[in-house]
């Protein structure tokens, strides 16, 4: 009888652990949820690269702040897909410092400049998770981001003719410091702990495309970001 029960309780034991082992890669109550996301960003630009100059460093770090959404759709095990919406603001500064000549030929000295951008985010994030518990994830993502920026504009403080003026011309424009490109895409990645339906996530995101429209020049927008969430 006393081996009969314990091989009872043995292969209860076991069909328990097999069962939390399976869920943690195969949960079975997976379901689609709609989540919100708080964000901080640290933008980290590259060096501008000039095909006969060389690398210059114009662009300072910077940080900002967004608000999103993101649809959370189960495929195959844990694994899921996670497209979103992000609206963002961040402030950068600009170390394009000195003399310079606008577009009729007048000379100006740069005494300050920052760059304020606001615009859009559109990430397809490709994920696993592991549920250790019924309350407790952790997940793992990379995937395509989209970026669009609504507005892009540099403000500086200038000195002409000894009189300081103020100026906020658009990054899209003609009298930009530096003229960039609307249109981005990075490959973003990172991680998320789900606690409930509360989540904190730690990520980044790697600029593709190249963000100057001066002629024979390149510069790359990277970030790294921490965010905030509630799953419904």
């Amino acid at each position: 009888m006393k081996k009969l029960l314990l091989t009872a309780a043995l292969t209860a034991t076991t069909i328990a652990g097999a069962s939390a082992q399976s869920t943690i890669f195969n949960n079975p109550d997976n379901e689609a949820y709609f989540g919100i996301r708080a964000m901080y960003n640290l933008k980290c630009p590259s060096d501008m690269k000039f095909d006969n100059v060389g690398k210059i460093g114009l662009l300072g770090k910077g940080s900002g702040v967004g608000v999103g959404l993101i649809y959370n759709v189960p495929m195959v095990a844990n694994l899921y897909i996670e497209p979103g919406l992000t609206l963002y603001y961040n402030t950068e500064s600009i170390k394009a410092m000195g003399s310079m000549v606008d577009t009729d030929g007048a000379l100006f000295d740069v005494e300050h400049a920052s760059m304020r951008k606001f615009g859009f985010r559109v990430p397809l994030m490709f994920g696993y998770h592991f549920d250790f518990t019924p309350d407790i994830k952790v997940s793992v993502f990379t995937g395509p981001e989209l970026d669009v920026g609504f507005s892009n504009d540099q403000y500086m403080t200038v000195s002409v003719a000894n009189q300081e003026l103020h100026a906020a011309p658009s990054a899209y424009g003609d009298n930009a410091i530096i003229s960039m490109h609307r249109c981005n895409c990075n490959w973003k990645f990172g991680a998320g702990l789900s606690y409930d339906h509360y989540y904190l996530g730690v990520g980044g995101g790697i600029g593709i495309l190249n963000m100057s429209d001066i002629k024979y020049s390149t510069l790359y927008e990277n970030y790294f970001e921490v965010s905030l969430g509630y799953n419904f």
